[in-house]
């Protein structure tokens, strides 16, 4: 009796996880291009510039490029970082110009698992 449940909990344990079905080793890569979002507020053009290209946000947006595809899909490598464009902000700065700067033309290289067995 005991050897018959000890059998049964080892094979409910062996099959209870399918996982090993997608324990390969390949995957699907795409290569998109797509423009970040410009930098929130109006600021000097060199602190927009600076935000905009590098650190932090532009880590993040390069992301978000790739999981908005569809989900199981993440960042690869940025192939490309694309062009820096700079919009004067409309209003009243008290004689200084504001700018709003994104990044266009990203190419970023995603990659996903293959899908099924």
């Amino acid at each position: 009796m005991k050897f018959k449940n000890i059998f049964l909990i080892a094979l409910l344990f062996v099959f209870s996880n399918q996982c090993f079905a997608l324990a390969i080793d390949d995957w699907e890569y795409k290569t998109i291009t797509g423009n970040l979002k410009p930098t929130p507020g109006c600021k000097d053009k060199e602190k927009a510039a600076k935000k905009a290209s590098s650190g932090h946000r532009f880590e993040k947006y390069t992301k978000l490029l790739c999981t908005q595809m569809a989900y199981g899909w993440s960042l690869e490598e940025v192939e490309d970082k694309g062009v820096l464009v700079c919009d004067a902000c409309e209003g009243d700065f008290e004689g200084t110009e504001k700018y709003r700067c994104y990044m266009k033309d990203v190419v970023v290289k995603c990659k996903t698992v293959v899908k099924g067995f």
